[in-house]
């Protein structure tokens, strides 16, 4: 459960920093380095046959919407 822990977070951070990045246009790497980290470590949590159960499916649905809702923020900032 650590790591769905970690995945939270990574998206967390990346929620922050494209938020950061839209109200002060500026930023642009930083948010681009957040979105990222989430998306490996979303990608490293789904390949880890432990943790991507059944019984987590849930969890993991959830943190895929929340990273392509964040994706999706961050490519609409960034035109």
């Amino acid at each position: 459960m650590d790591q769905i822990k970690d995945v939270k977070d990574q998206l967390f951070r990346a929620k922050e920093s494209v938020e950061k990045m839209q109200e002060g246009n500026t930023g642009f790497a930083e948010a681009q380095q957040h979105v990222k980290m989430a998306e490996e470590a979303l990608n490293q949590l789904k390949e880890n046959s432990e943790i991507n159960t059944e019984a987590n499916t849930q969890e993991i649905q959830k943190a895929e919407d929340l990273l392509r809702l964040i994706e999706e923020t961050y490519q609409a900032s960034n035109q």
